[in-house]
């Protein structure tokens, strides 16, 4: 009896020396425990990295707390080793990753973006975006994510902010238009506009094409259906010839009436609210960049030939 008091207090007393040695010291370091990882393989591999000091007092924390949590933790050198477990636990040595996705990307973008920063599997993301339709649905903001989640979650959280950040502005701005309709064209504006304050007049000429029933001809459509540009190493190539605006495709709106089968990327919540709130009485149909990137915008097509040949001083 005595000599089993004994072997607790001096658990107790290893205990409490390791636990209140100290919380570390020095610029974190960056160390994931597999799940299914041994109490053994992680304990040596602390100590290798310079957390811990004692391989043995990690493994008699683990049995008095209750196992090993797996993840990627920030830790710093020369914790307790009860220290480190507690902060591997409660969450507040959890390793996030910051990672911003800018309005106008498309899916793709994103994928690479998410598999570039270990976040998650990107082709995995891509499958599950295309089953479920989501370009348009993936709110573009700055995230803090886990590295190797599942790509489920991923789309989660980010389906998740649409539905913070844009559901309510379908309520707030009643439209004729379905969501759907509406985010496809928030997403050409997406691409088109250089400017926020033009937003609503751009939305507007697309509205106006739209609604008699004119071919929307706009060049973020034909890059969207190009893909990837070899030649520039980009998504959106950035020059079109003529021939691009030929490409056989439901997305080209040079050759296709009406809107295209989806949105062409995932818009910012004011270009949404553009569609839904477009500059009233603007019956321009037409418009061209200057080379300051504003437009100038037509009613007619002979004033917008005349405003594209006093712009580049023909």
């Amino acid at each position: 009896m005595k000599k089993g008091i004994g072997i607790l207090l001096l658990i107790g007393l290893i205990w409490g020396i390791s636990y209140y040695r100290n919380d570390g010291k020095g610029r974190p370091v960056l160390v994931t425990i597999a799940p299914g990882q041994s109490g053994s393989s992680a304990a040596k591999q602390l100590k290798s990295r310079g957390i811990i000091r004692s391989q043995s007092l990690f493994k008699l924390a683990l049995k008095l707390n209750g196992g090993l949590p797996a993840g990627s933790f920030d830790l710093r050198p020369k914790m307790s080793e009860f220290q480190a477990l507690k902060c591997m636990k409660d969450g507040r040595c959890t390793h996030y990753e910051k990672i911003t996705f800018l309005e106008g990307w498309r899916s793709e973008e994103m994928a690479e973006e998410l598999a570039s920063h270990s976040i998650t599997d990107g082709n995995e993301f891509l499958r599950m975006v295309r089953q479920q339709k989501l370009e348009g649905h993936l709110f573009p903001s700055t995230y803090l994510f886990t590295l190797n989640m599942p790509a489920k979650k991923v789309v989660q959280e980010m389906t998740a902010q649409y539905e913070k950040n844009i559901r309510p502005l379908f309520t707030q701005y009643p439209s004729k238009l379905t969501e759907q309709q509406v985010l496809t064209l928030a997403s050409i504006v997406e691409r088109e506009a250089v400017l926020a304050d033009e937003k609503p007049k751009i939305a507007a000429v697309y509205l106006n094409r739209f609604e008699i029933g004119k071919r929307l001809e706009a060049d973020p459509t034909v890059q969207y259906a190009l893909g990837y540009d070899l030649g520039s190493n980009r998504y959106w190539k950035k020059r079109l010839l003529f021939k691009d605006l030929k490409i056989d495709s439901p997305y080209n709106t040079y050759r296709r009436s009406g809107l295209p089968p989806g949105p062409i990327c995932n818009p910012s919540a004011a270009s949404v609210q553009a569609v839904l709130r477009p500059t009233p009485n603007f019956n321009a149909l037409y418009f061209v960049a200057d080379s300051g990137g504003r437009h100038v915008f037509a009613r007619h097509y002979d004033e917008h030939q005349r405003n594209i040949k006093r712009i580049r001083g023909q």
